[in-house]
């Protein structure tokens, strides 16, 4: 006999990004590649505004600091303590760079399709190579 269970743990389902189910391996690259571009135009309109909103912050501090340059005498009342704070490495810039690596991730995975579809034979051992004239070639 065996013994009751007195707790079971779950794993949660992990979160799907993107499903196709298409007739063909070809249309369903075709709606995966859609799909990436769509994210990485939403990306690329996040990395802007992340961009504007630095900008503002930067122009805003300046102005702080002229303004704290201009008024050199505090008030007994009131004297304002705050350390300055440590510089914030721009976002936006590192935004861009992960857009940036993602197009290059996406070029080789559709080239990765292309060779997949192919009905070139490729053999055990032999090398991929991708260029950006010629599309993938097998050494």
């Amino acid at each position: 006999m065996s013994e009751p269970v007195t707790a079971v743990t779950t794993c949660p389902a992990p979160a799907v990004a993107f499903v196709s189910a298409e007739e063909s391996s070809q249309a369903a690259s075709a709606c995966l590649i859609q799909h990436i571009r769509q994210t990485l135009q939403k990306a690329q309109e996040i990395t802007q505004v992340v961009s504007e909103a630095e900008s503002i912050a930067e122009d805003a501090q300046k102005f702080c600091e002229a303004i704290q340059a201009q008024h050199t005498v505090q008030s007994k009342k009131l004297a304002l303590t705050g350390k300055p704070s440590a510089p914030v490495p721009p976002l936006a810039a590192s935004l861009t760079r992960e857009i940036q690596s993602s197009v290059v991730w996406t070029q080789s995975l559709l080239q990765v399709c292309n060779v997949a579809e192919s009905s070139a034979p490729i053999e055990k051992g032999s090398q991929l190579q991708f260029t950006q004239s010629s599309g993938p070639s097998v050494q």
